[in-house]
């Protein structure tokens, strides 16, 4: 276990982006701050709260925290922000309603030190927990990365990990209604440029709540946010080349994102029609997982209905 604190210079920063999630936060900030690995620097940038964020932050008096308040961006400015204002090696995320596991940042270390200098980016694998107990494994395949976010964004946010030089000249995109997928157009930005190293130990865990705002998203904001990010991210000239032959896989899986949305919102018509765009424009996604979860909620509605 590693013990010494380097304040002037931390290895890593951990960048909490928060807006009103004061009834949430305080168990993220602690799973950080119970981290085995404690050389590291916690940023938490406030995003307009008009909650008790900024109180209950304020309780836990560990000279690791940093506290930004800005007005409401939303969270790849956030983000941008907390990175420009890190002093690490590397730069890490974790939103404030989900929980690292205390070997998160050693994982991450350990992962760095066995290929040194190698490392532009990595990513832990976490899994993502629903209020019954119940988890799935998120995970990627590192000889398959490129197909694997062209299907959609295996990382999350949470377990990404990228060196600090790299990451401030590939900043978030800060265009407020990409919000939900500025992360997803960053990785493809990013994996189009360097390799990505992959550790498949468990090390995080997102927490599915009714409140989480990535599964709040109408109809017109889901048209939106596939047109920005896949527009934003081949105005990229490596995406351009990199991605060029998975354009329409990237469109065809991103309309079962949003088949899948509207189908658990009982948009049943819309979510078909989706859902057909999707399958003329890349039949292969039928046997994708999010295909046959969209049938199971279709047949839960219909149901439902009987």
């Amino acid at each position: 276990m590693q013990s010494n604190v380097n304040v002037e210079s931390p290895f890593f920063a951990v960048v909490i982006p928060t807006y009103n999630r004061g009834s949430l936060i305080t168990e993220t900030i602690n799973s950080v701050l119970n981290q085995k690995f404690v050389d590291f620097e916690l940023i938490i940038v406030d995003d307009g709260s008009t909650d008790d964020t900024e109180v209950v932050v304020g309780r836990f008096k560990d000279k690791r925290i940093k506290f930004f308040k800005k007005l409401n961006q939303e969270r790849g400015a956030a983000r941008n922000y907390g990175i420009l204002h890190s002093s690490s090696q590397y730069v890490t995320f974790c939103d404030s309603d989900d929980l690292l596991y205390s070997d998160y940042l050693q994982n991450a270390y350990e992962t760095i030190c066995k290929y040194k200098s190698e490392v532009p980016w990595l990513h832990l694998s976490y899994e993502i927990k629903r209020s019954d107990g119940k988890a799935l494994k998120m995970s990627i395949d590192p000889s398959n990365y490129i197909v694997s976010l062209a299907k959609g964004n295996p990382l999350s946010c949470m377990g990404v990990f990228v060196k600090r030089d790299v990451i401030v000249k590939n900043l978030f995109n800060e265009d407020r209604y990409l919000a939900g997928s500025e992360d997803w157009e960053l990785w493809i930005r990013l994996a189009s440029k360097y390799p990505i190293v992959i550790d498949n130990r468990v090390s995080a865990s997102l927490l599915l709540h009714d409140g989480r705002s990535v599964l709040a998203s109408d109809e017109l904001k889901l048209q939106l946010r596939k047109f920005l990010s896949i527009g934003y991210a081949f105005d990229d000239e490596s995406v351009k080349v990199v991605f060029s032959n998975y354009k329409k896989l990237m469109e065809a899986y991103f309309d079962t994102y949003i088949s899948l949305h509207l189908m658990l919102s009982g948009k049943t018509t819309s979510s078909f029609r989706y859902l057909l765009k999707a399958i003329l424009n890349y039949p292969a996604c039928v046997f994708d997982r999010r295909f046959l979860a969209i049938v199971k909620y279709w047949l839960i509605n219909l149901k439902n209905k009987i």
